[in-house]
Formats: structure tokens, C-alpha cells, sequence
């Protein structure tokens, strides 16, 4: 009886949840399925049924992997940053010394700030005429720099804007981990001799490999689905030097207005992006039941 009860209360708890997800996750995708299998085109002014020519066409559409190796080559490059700058800086905040909270809050900053509003912010700063970065070169006798004007310089403007933005989330992480390393270990290679990068290289980041793995691995998967900062600072330009997948699909829906084109493009991110999450935690449980 007691046990009935508790499934009852189970189920009426999770029910809303599960009819939220059901509403605003499988519908949208069914829906985005089936506009995926038509040519819907408002410029064209078509709809109807195509089958897979829409997927034939992602799949030999120059422009749609230009994009991928672009949003590759930001995963990587932001992930990697994140994590050098984040564990530099949670190394220092590790130590004990005066001001340490106040370097903290510091610190974290860039991560409370409105991910659009920070871009505009960025956006700004990085204008030819009177961004404070060109004026500072400029007083510097340096050049200035078409930061976001330039097809070479465009993506490592919003590169730089996204490591500034989200270093603080791997910072949190790792120091975190850092705080839990027992400090009965990390004495113990001290007195054997262990210091500086060979401590750090031989040490703490063994110890840490769980939680930097899990770090890593989520931060990847969050990188690879960006689109606010690319799109409030360059548009996907000049051009489409800047353009990566979020930004295609959008310019193909909302500029083009090739429905159907873009629905079978986002369907193809979203099999790719669902398949490299479960094979990453799938190799996360197996790493951790291995330990």
C-alpha cells in the first residue's frame, strides 16, 4: 500500500515535467522532420514533398562544411583556452593569500554578464573608429586593426570574446577540484622532491582527471551550439568568413528563407551533436567505473 502511494506521488511529480518536455522538445523536432522532407521555400513560394533531396543537398553543399570545420576549429580553440587559462588562474586562487576572495569575484565576472550583452559590449570595443582596443594601439603608435571587418580577423574577435566569457565557468570547475586534492598527497610529492610543473604535470592533474574530463566534455558540447556571440558581432561576415553551423541555419530559415533546406540542415547537427554527447559520457561512465 505504502509502496503504491509512493509510485502514485512519484508519477504525479515527474508527469508535468515530462509533459513540458514532450511539448516544447518532441514536437518541435517532429515538426522540424517533417518540414525537413518538403522544399519549403517562402521566396520561392513551394511545399511540398521532396524526400531526401534536402539531405542530398546538405551533404553536397560546400558551405555546409566549410561551416562544420569552422565550428570544429571554435570548439577546440575555445575549449583549450578555457581550460589553460581557467587551471592558470585556479592554480593562483589555490594559494593562500591576502585579497584571494576579492580575486575570485573578480575573476567570475565575465561569466554573470548577459551573453548578448557581452558580445555588444565586445562589439564596441572592437570598432575601427573609436573601440577603446584601436585607440589604445593607436596611442601605442600601433596600427589599428579592422577587428570585425576583416575576413582573417572577424572569428578571433568572437574567439577572444568567448574565452574572455566562459574561462571563468572552467575556472570555478577546476578549482573546485583543486580544493578537494588531499592535502596529505600533495605534501608528500613536495617532500619527495616534486615542484612547480612536474608537481602540476605528475600530481594534481592525474588526481584531477575525472573532473577536468567532465569539464572538457561539457564545455565542448555547450561551444559546439553557440550562436549568440558570432551572430550580435559579425553576422556570420564578412561575408560568410565568420559562419558556423548555428549561424548557417539561421541565414538559410530567416534570410533565404529555405525552410525546408535549413530544417534538414539542423537535423543533421542535431544526430551528429546527440551522437558525440552520448559517446562522451558514455566514455565518461566507463573512464569512471574503471577507476
Amino acid at each position: 500500500m505504502i509502496l503504491q502511494r509512493q509510485r502514485r506521488t512519484y508519477w504525479l511529480l515527474t508527469l508535468p515535467a515530462i509533459l513540458i518536455t514532450l511539448v516544447g522538445l518532441v514536437w518541435p523536432i517532429s515538426r522540424g522532420v517533417q518540414i525537413s522532407f518538403t522544399n519549403m521555400d517562402l521566396l520561392a513560394d513551394t511545399n511540398r514533398y521532396v524526400g531526401l533531396a534536402n539531405y542530398g543537398k546538405v551533404l553536397s553543399d560546400p558551405d555546409f562544411y566549410f561551416s562544420l570545420l569552422r565550428n570544429v576549429e571554435y570548439v577546440v580553440v575555445v575549449v583549450f583556452f578555457n581550460f589553460v587559462i581557467g587551471f592558470a588562474m585556479a592554480l593562483v586562487c589555490n594559494e593562500k593569500f591576502a585579497g584571494n576572495r576579492v580575486l575570485r569575484a573578480v575573476i567570475i565576472l565575465p561569466m554573470v554578464v548577459i551573453p548578448t550583452a557581452a558580445a555588444i559590449l565586445w562589439r564596441f570595443m572592437y570598432n575601427y573608429d573609436i573601440g577603446v582596443i584601436n585607440n589604445v594601439a593607436n596611442s601605442l603608435h600601433i596600427l589599428r586593426v579592422d577587428w570585425l571587418g576583416s575576413p582573417r580577423m572577424a572569428l578571433i574577435s568572437v574567439l577572444i570574446t568567448d574565452i574572455w566569457a566562459w574561462t571563468p565557468w572552467m575556472f570555478l570547475i577546476l578549482l573546485a577540484g583543486l580544493e578537494g586534492l588531499p592535502a596529505e598527497t600533495i605534501e608528500a610529492a613536495r617532500i619527495d622532491g616534486a615542484s612547480g610543473l612536474r608537481l602540476i604535470w605528475m600530481v594534481m592533474l592525474p588526481m584531477m582527471r575525472p573532473i577536468y574530463r567532465v569539464a572538457i566534455s561539457l564545455k565542448a558540447i555547450d561551444t559546439f551550439r553557440t550562436f549568440d556571440y558570432v551572430w550580435v558581432m559579425t553576422g556570420g561576415g564578412p561575408g560568410s568568413s565568420s559562419d558556423i553551423l548555428s549561424t548557417y541555419i539561421y541565414k538559410s530559415a530567416f534570410k533565404n528563407l529555405a525552410y525546408g533546406y535549413s530544417a534538414a540542415i539542423s537535423l543533421v547537427v542535431l544526430v551528429f551533436t546527440v551522437a558525440l554527447s552520448f559517446s562522451v559520457l558514455r566514455g565518461l561512465i566507463v573512464k569512471q567505473e574503471n577507476l
